[in-house]
């Protein structure tokens, strides 16, 4: 708290833009955080393992039942909407996967590209507040008298080394934040990609299953 004071007071109007900023960034990553963490990512092994038995058995309406139980899991997601396209036709059952990989992807990637932004912007507030102190230093130092040209100097340095550190601060913050989302992002993703390959060789077994017998 005690640095927020000193930007409040020293950081100039870049500091307050770079707190309003650091604000908007606590917001959007915890939404992220929690969405990627814990609401979207869940261990759903045993609830696949009962889906890949009813598959093979064809008992698509206890695999979608299965599904159902753990609603927010993309990949049961995945894995529900091959079984409901899978009567239609294997080219069919594929375009309904597609779709629902992109959905993932969406829901993954929301607001990731802000954080990004975040990041970029806040070091360039950084640089600015330098920027902007140090204009203000040489402009006051022009003007004042002799005796006042410590004070001055002192003010405009600290404005924009107190700018430069927060725009830093948070900018390396954003970035890490970024990269620990996009990173589990990406891991979903990627197990949903596998279950679409997965939920489509399952429902070929089922049937090869069926001919056979």
């Amino acid at each position: 708290m005690y640095g927020l004071e000193l930007l409040l007071k020293h950081g100039g109007v870049t500091g307050w833009v770079i707190i309003l900023l650091g604000i908007l960034l606590v917001v959007v990553a915890m939404e992220r955080v929690y969405f990627l963490f814990f609401k979207y990512s869940m261990d759903v092994e045993q609830a696949l393992n009962k889906v890949r038995n009813f598959v093979l058995k064809k008992s698509y309406t206890e695999a979608i039942q299965v599904c159902n139980s753990i609603s927010d899991s993309p990949e049961l997601n995945v894995v529900k909407v091959g079984i409901l396209s899978a009567e239609h036709g294997r080219e069919a059952m594929k375009s309904a996967l597609g779709g629902a990989i992109l959905e993932v992807s969406k829901n993954c990637e929301k607001r990731i590209s802000l954080i990004a932004l975040i990041a970029g912007v806040s070091t360039l507030l950084g640089l600015l507040g330098t920027i902007s102190g140090l204009i203000k230093t040489f402009s006051a130092l022009a003007q004042a008298d002799a005796s006042q040209k410590a004070e001055l100097l002192g003010l405009g340095i600290s404005e924009a080394m107190y700018a430069t550190a927060a725009g830093l601060i948070l900018g390396i913050s954003a970035m890490a934040i970024h990269s620990l989302c996009s990173s589990k992002g990406d891991e979903i993703i990627g197990n949903a990609r596998d279950l679409m390959y997965k939920i489509v060789a399952w429902v070929e077994q089922s049937e090869r299953g069926s001919t056979n017998e």
